[in-house]
């Protein structure tokens, strides 16, 4: 046969490549997905199983330490002015925020 239509498995793999096409451009960290309901209907929301996918996937861990006041994310700048001080001249060596960061964490021999 020639020039038949699309296979599904084509199809498919066109949909899988523009998806991964797009998580090349982005940075995400992570993704959680949550299942609202074990029946799939739209809308609906079991209390319970929400709450167990989020005390298994730590967000509640998170939410807990956010209320206490530890911060959970800092951008690179503010953790340079924060922390400058443990390693100011590998800090002023460095050529952008990012490797300042680093410089710091390697210093008080952290993982990055």
């Amino acid at each position: 046969k020639k020039g038949g239509g699309k296979t599904v498995s084509s199809y498919f793999k066109g949909q899988l490549d523009d998806l991964m096409s797009t998580l090349y451009k982005t940075e995400p960290h992570f993704i959680r997905c949550v299942v609202p309901n074990t029946h799939k209907i739209p809308g609906g929301v079991e209390p319970g199983l929400v709450m167990h996918q989020y005390q298994c996937n730590g967000v509640l861990a998170g939410i807990a330490i956010c209320r206490k006041g530890f911060p959970n994310k800092m951008l690179y700048p503010e953790f340079k002015a924060r922390y400058n001080i443990l390693a100011a001249k590998l800090v002023a060596k460095a050529k952008n925020d990012k490797g300042a960061a680093g410089a710091v964490l390697e210093t008080i021999k952290l993982d990055k």
